[in-house]
């Protein structure tokens, strides 16, 4: 990837978002980076609104991959993966709009460092146009997840938020896809961290603004999609135990499942939100009927670990409780919560 242009492909995924495709698709095209180097893909998640059609009729350039059904993000992504020839490959969820520079910011970046594979988009919300979206964003040992906002400079993370960010296709040749059986949730998090185990570091790149309409097409918080806090839950675990070494997955696992029963029982008990709690244990025990299948998928990320934990953890974030209740609080209000200080990690 020499060219200062590299080939990049466009992958957006849609469930009956034609409101969004008509914001989204004319700003992608728009963008300032040569018509030659840039493929746009939509694939569409079985949409019922005449997404397809809209697009069809409006921008023919376009490839479509047209699924039959709701496949989830993950396999979505897949789909639309599999088809692009790009040499980065971009994953753009439909209710975005995109800065006219943000694929010369992109690229510029990744040819410069060449031990970055993965590259996340600062985005800010759309309605205001200046108030963040995203964040720079961090796991904890346990695989709690923190939020900063953004710094002048770009800086190394943990992992790169599915919405809109960028990967070298020589990553996802040398560790795979998204994973299908997450459906959607978490699986941003597990392809970063399989990436830093295949030897690859994940930078928030400032540069790369976008514009989120947040959950235009899932729907906007955590406690508003009973079934995602199902997926959640589940793909937390899941995450955990795919991705540590076993001597660390021994003394981890343990204190995820208790913190998570806690969590359940908080929800229950203090928030008095039984859906939600009865949908977070539905989680667990998803992980205990599909523990086979799971210990089987962390056989094959094991074999592709080029770094050991310790060098993982570097960029880990500190287990911070109090953090972690105001987030739950903020999302359970309907709000975002990101923090406007340094973060404490520095992997150097």
């Amino acid at each position: 990837m020499d060219s200062p242009f590299p080939n990049i492909s466009v992958v957006i995924v849609n469930l009956n978002g034609k409101q969004w495709l008509s914001r989204c698709i004319p700003s992608v095209l728009g963008s300032d980076y040569p018509e030659g180097n840039l493929e746009i893909i939509l694939v569409d998640n079985g949409s019922a609104d005449g997404s397809v059609e809209f697009v069809e009729k409006s921008y023919p350039k376009i490839r479509i991959e047209r699924l039959v059904k709701n496949v989830g993000w993950s396999p979505a992504n897949n789909e639309g993966i599999k088809l692009s020839k790009g040499d980065i490959i971009v994953c753009l969820s439909n209710d975005m709009e995109v800065n006219t520079t943000w694929l010369r910011e992109i690229a510029s970046f990744m040819v410069n460092h060449r031990n970055v594979g993965i590259v996340q988009c600062n985005s800010i919300s759309m309605w205001d146009r200046k108030t963040f979206d995203s964040s720079m964003n961090y796991l904890d040992r346990f695989g709690y997840s923190y939020g900063y906002a953004p710094e002048r400079d770009p800086r190394e993370v943990f992992f790169a938020e599915g919405m809109a960010f960028a990967v070298r296709r020589e990553v996802v040749n040398k560790m795979g896809l998204f994973d299908n059986y997450y459906f959607m949730e978490y699986d941003d998090m597990d392809f970063s961290w399989r990436a830093r185990l295949a030897g690859y570091k994940i930078y928030f790149l400032p540069s790369a603004v976008v514009y989120h309409a947040r959950g235009g097409t899932v729907g906007r918080t955590y406690f508003e999609r009973l079934k995602n806090v199902e997926w959640y839950t589940r793909n937390h675990f899941v995450t955990i135990i795919k991705n540590y070494e076993t001597k660390n997955l021994v003394m981890i696992l343990p204190v995820v499942f208790f913190i998570e029963i806690s969590k359940a029982l908080y929800l229950l008990v203090m928030r008095r939100n039984l859906q939600v709690a009865i949908a977070a244990l539905r989680g667990i025990l998803q992980v205990l009927k599909d523990s086979k299948t799971i210990f089987r998928k962390r056989g094959g990320v094991q074999s592709i670990r080029r770094v050991g934990d310790k060098e993982v953890m570097k960029v880990m974030h500190p287990f911070m409780p109090l953090l972690i209740y105001s987030f739950l609080a903020a999302q359970s209000k309907g709000k975002r919560f990101i923090q406007s200080i340094t973060p404490p990690i520095n992997p150097r």
